[in-house]
């Protein structure tokens, strides 16, 4: 793959006359650029609750199901890498990635659109045998990246025996600017682990 991009960007970019090291050095730098630019939103307010979405195909799940359990404990812990699905009304809203840390943190990355903000924190709590509940706040863009208040979501949820998913349900406080409380939304959550496999 870095073959076929440093020939386009010498046979694009004249760059035949350089050494082969200085045109991978910009190689390197174009590529940090556009794949490692930090977005400057943090939403998960899940602009998808406003639409109807399929759930994308992740590849990191499929494999996840042939996965051998040795990697978990016994009981086991929410600790890990998941692929959540959020649905509302019986109709998927939203899916991400979620990461639980073992020092009770969580990061969860959606596909909701980078500049209404993808990326956002939580704090989570282990409050029975297999059940937790999360915090999240999170900040919430319109379409052209302008702050339009806070999102805070609330889950439940409870792991299965097994380890390999969890269910539970979902609360989204939506505040405007001024910290008016202005709507609530609710739904289900389903995950499956995904596995370092």
């Amino acid at each position: 793959m870095i073959t076929k991009i440093r020939a386009l960007l010498v046979s694009n970019l004249h760059l035949t006359s350089l050494p082969a090291r200085f045109t991978n050095l910009v190689l390197a730098a174009l590529c940090s650029f556009a794949f490692a630019a930090p977005s400057a939103f943090a939403d998960c307010s899940n602009k998808a609750l406003a639409r109807y979405v399929t759930s994308p195909a992740s590849p990191a799940v499929a494999q996840s199901a042939a996965a051998p359990l040795n990697t978990l404990k016994n009981p086991p812990s929410i600790v890990g890498l998941w692929n959540v699905t959020f649905s509302s009304g019986g109709q998927v809203v939203d899916v991400a990635f979620d990461a639980w840390h073992s020092d009770g943190t969580e990061i969860l990355n959606d596909y909701t659109n980078p500049i209404e903000g993808n990326v956002c924190l939580g704090v989570y709590q282990q409050i029975g045998p297999l059940t937790y509940k999360l915090k999240h706040p999170s900040w919430s863009f319109d379409t052209n990246g302008n702050l339009q208040g806070t999102v805070v979501i609330h889950e439940t949820v409870t792991l299965s025996p097994d380890g390999i998913s969890y269910y539970g349900s979902y609360r989204y406080d939506i505040y405007d600017t001024a910290g008016v409380f202005l709507e609530e939304l609710t739904g289900t959550i389903k995950a499956t682990r995904i596995h370092p496999d």
